[in-house]
């Protein structure tokens, strides 16, 4: 009998269908494009020789990663294959690479803040700042066991210090020179900024996002200044914005299944998140409110069975995300009798800015406030003292900023610039239009309602936070640079199709919940074309 391929052979009766390969999901394919990335970073940071190749040598290995994948979609579109899949990978590749690029071409102490030093395990000094913690979990192996005040950054809990700590004990473990393991601590907030773009692309599609929409308002997150600065940056505000992203993707998956699993999900991404950064708790605020909106039916369908039901879960939840989150707290409390808060500055300080009225620090700048033609942030508190200004300024240039521009860099500066004021307060206002007209449709409230109560606690908590603090670097856009996800959702939401995909975006006047295509089109080309500067700047001034 002639041999015959197996999905060809049948026998009488039965029919064998081909055998499907299996095919890694596109998740999966990111998370491993993501952490090959990283790991080639750790050894082009951390190997002696690598290490110690020219500049000019590992930047032409970025660009031999960075030229095939648009040669790949070309081809893949002329030949009509090219999927949003594919332009999706391209997005996230292109983003991760720059921060890649970023890491690799910024030594550990650049643009970071408040990092302190390292003297190594040799050395019995404890040293002071994000770094001095790092070192001190990897020196003595524990917790620090003295007032978390008595040194600058000890007082932020522990899990990413615990985490970078392990991940020098594990570096040197393996033969690493010590120098060149703590350059490496950029390799964990850099793997967390790949995470922190697949959860975006994950809470986009949780809301029906697809097309032009998800393409833009995930090249907004994936290109965006503020992501390639903290991918760099070794404190803890990565690996919050990343449990933060997780708290809102939980949600709403919990919003569209009620499971225990969801539930006890939102709970651990908020107890972690405090566990990282106390500011995290923040997400607390709307995820209480969705809880509040589903007892209220609950207790309207008068089923006994059901209120007790809730009761519990929502027990369950407070005992988890308690549990949790405020171990570190407790632990303070019990050892050194202390209340959880921050470390400041003193008024003598040159970015104190207590001395400016309240509506000038965060009312609406005028105009001589916004300083076009040198639009940096300065550390001083009388050259800069608003809010807004400060966060517009912090978000494109981080807050040590390219002085040494000059000519079309500093014209594109400024450009990028304005560009951000203008599409960044557009879009902000279309988030909040969209979710007022999503919030209308039935099955779609809580969602809305989700969405816009986080986006306004970010920012009215990051304006009382300014005003309790009034320092410059109090108005960092790095404490909300999780609000990148809320404008992503409003570039993102209006179908580009001229139909939605799903009836939340399709309100009763129209196809669309903000003025229409080209409007939207042309707030959409703004915005891309405002993070394609930025990514021109970051790439000139670092070349």
């Amino acid at each position: 009998m002639t041999g015959l391929p197996d999905d060809d052979y049948q026998i009488p009766g039965k029919v064998l269908l081909p055998m499907k390969k299996k095919v890694l999901s596109q998740n999966t394919r990111i998370l491993l494009m993501v952490t090959a990335l990283t790991l080639f970073t750790v050894l082009l940071q951390g190997t002696a020789f690598l290490s110690a190749l020219p500049q000019s040598v590992k930047k032409t290995f970025f660009l031999i990663l960075l030229l095939p994948a648009p040669i790949i979609c070309l081809l893949l579109k002329r030949k009509g294959k090219l999927t949003q899949d594919h332009i999706v990978m391209l997005i996230i590749y292109l983003g991760m690479l720059l921060h890649c690029f970023y890491v690799m071409s910024s030594g550990l102490y650049e643009r970071q803040h408040d990092e302190g030093v390292y003297t190594g395990a040799a050395s019995p000094q404890v040293n002071p700042g994000h770094i001095g913690y790092i070192e001190y979990i990897y020196k003595f192996r524990r917790l620090p066991d003295f007032h978390p005040y008595q040194l600058f950054s000890y007082y932020h809990p522990p899990l990413h210090y615990v985490i970078s700590g392990v991940f020098l004990i594990l570096l040197t473990s393996l033969g690493m020179p010590e120098d060149l393991a703590f350059e490496n601590l950029q390799a964990l907030p850099l793997f967390y900024s790949g995470l922190f773009l697949l959860l975006t692309l994950l809470i986009l599609k949780k809301l029906g996002a697809e097309g032009k929409g998800l393409y833009a308002g995930l090249l907004l997150v994936s290109l965006h200044p503020a992501l390639t600065f903290l991918s760099g940056s070794v404190n803890n505000d990565m690996l919050s914005c990343v449990l933060l992203s997780c708290s809102i993707l939980a949600t709403l998956c919990y919003l569209k299944e009620k499971s225990l699993k969801n539930l006890l999900l939102i709970a651990l991404s908020i107890g972690f998140g405090m566990l990282c950064k106390l500011n995290t708790a923040l997400i607390a605020l709307p995820v209480g409110l969705v809880f509040l909106l589903d007892f209220i039916d609950v207790l309207r369908s008068k089923d006994a069975g059901a209120v007790i039901r809730s009761l519990c879960r929502y027990l369950l939840f407070g005992i988890t995300a308690a549990v949790t989150g405020l171990s570190f707290i407790v632990r303070n409390l019990l050892l050194f009798h202390v209340k959880p808060g921050i470390a400041s500055a003193t008024e003598s300080s040159v970015m104190y800015t207590g001395d400016f009225g309240l509506w000038e620090r965060v009312g609406v700048p005028a105009f001589s406030d916004w300083h076009f033609a040198f639009p940096f942030h300065s550390l001083n508190g009388g050259y800069n003292h608003n809010t807004w200004v400060i966060m517009f300024q912090t978000s494109l240039f981080a807050e040590e900023f390219p002085t040494d521009l000059s000519g079309i860099l500093l014209f594109l500066c400024q450009a990028a610039y304005v560009l951000a004021i203008v599409f960044g307060t557009a879009w902000a206002v279309v988030f909040l239009v969209t979710m007022r007209k999503r919030s209308r449709i039935t099955g779609e409230k809580k969602e809305a309602v989700f969405l816009l109560a986080g986006f306004l606690t970010f920012l009215l908590c990051f304006a009382v936070f300014t005003v309790k603090y009034p320092y410059t670097c109090s108005s960092d856009f790095r404490y909300i640079a999780v609000c990148l996800i809320y404008i992503a959702v409003a570039v993102a939401a209006p179908a580009s199709s001229g139909v939605s995909v799903r009836k939340a975006y399709v309100p009763k006047a129209g196809p669309y919940p903000f003025p229409g295509q080209t409007i939207l089109s042309l707030l959409r080309a703004g915005v891309c074309l405002t993070v394609l500067l930025t990514t021109v700047i970051c790439l000139a001034w670092r070349w």
